[in-house]
């Protein structure tokens, strides 16, 4: 019981920091570059000096708000208001999409 009403107020923390109608469209595994798109439709910003780049400006990896480890990537958003939001993906390999882990 303790374990379902804890991971009731996570997933009602997450909600309520990204919002809900956002929140509702982001799947785990989803792929990010959809994600990305609609988040981007939705007039949320990308963080674009967040990530790494290389000398001649371009992104180190495939977008300039995401920033990655050997496994784990994470993104940075800003939403409608301006508030920061963090996006968890999985790194793929360099054919396969990045897949959205979880919204903070």
């Amino acid at each position: 019981m303790r374990a379902k009403l804890l991971k009731f107020f996570v997933i009602l923390g997450i909600v309520g920091r990204i919002g809900p109608a956002v929140a509702a469209n982001i799947a785990p595994g989803e792929a990010y570059q959809d994600l990305r798109e609609q988040l981007l439709a939705d007039g949320w910003k990308p963080e674009t000096s967040y990530g790494l780049k290389l000398a001649n400006g371009k992104p180190y990896h495939r977008y300039p708000e995401v920033l990655c480890g050997l496994e784990k990537c994470r993104a940075k958003w800003h939403d409608r208001s301006g508030a920061e939001r963090a996006i968890m993906l999985e790194r793929g390999g360099p054919s396969d999409p990045y897949r959205v882990i979880s919204a903070e």
